[in-house]
């Protein structure tokens, strides 16, 4: 399959080239489905990618629900951008406020790979066995109304192992998962419109 011009023009590598099979099994994940672009400016980006043919994208800056970086609670304002390339969700993540966790990863960059997303529910589990193997919980954050609607996402730092953070996303309905595909995709086609 030829890679989207998209992820040619950013850099970025097939999922199956970054979270192989074997690293997979090993852990019980998911395939990845996003990718985790931290940069500069996330319009200039979106803008860029929408050109290739990628999106649209639904862009936004909002509160960090619940972040604790590295066991301590930070108050964090987020700017991103969502959107996809086929299947592939691409996610582009600005700098932020309250945390360096993105605008670190830059390194004089313009953009650089962040990290890969998995969407996987109940990840409690996986967490332990990802823990227990060195790859330490370095965010977690999220919102839940009880035990029945929510979502959470972790990042581990799996750095040395694929090249950038892995993120599990766990976005639920009674222990159902939720697919953000259509609610992102409406919301980016309105954007464009009302942008266009």
């Amino acid at each position: 399959m030829v890679p989207h011009r998209t992820l040619t023009t950013f850099s970025l590598p097939r999922f199956d080239d970054i979270l192989d099979e074997p690293f997979r099994e090993r852990f019980g994940l998911n395939r990845a489905r996003q990718y985790g672009v931290a940069c500069r400016d996330v319009r200039a980006e979106f803008q860029a990618a929408e050109k290739l043919g990628a999106g649209p994208f639904f862009a936004a800056s909002i509160p960090a629900p619940n972040w604790i970086e590295h066991g301590e609670r930070r108050r964090c304002r987020l700017e991103f951008a969502l959107g996809y390339i086929d299947e592939a969700q691409l996610e582009f993540l600005g700098p932020g406020h309250g945390t360096g966790f993105y605008s670190d990863a830059l390194q004089g960059r313009e953009r650089v790979l962040h990290h890969v997303g998995v969407f996987q529910n109940n990840a409690s589990e996986l967490e332990k066995r990802l823990n227990r193997a060195g790859f330490d919980t370095v965010v977690d954050g999220g919102v839940s109304l009880g035990n029945s609607v929510g979502f959470r996402f972790k990042y581990f730092d799996t750095r040395r192992a694929i090249g950038c953070y892995l993120e599990l996303l766990d976005f639920y309905f009674f222990d159902r998962p939720i697919s953000l595909e259509k609610p992102v995709k409406l919301l980016a086609g309105l954007r464009k419109r009302m942008a266009g």
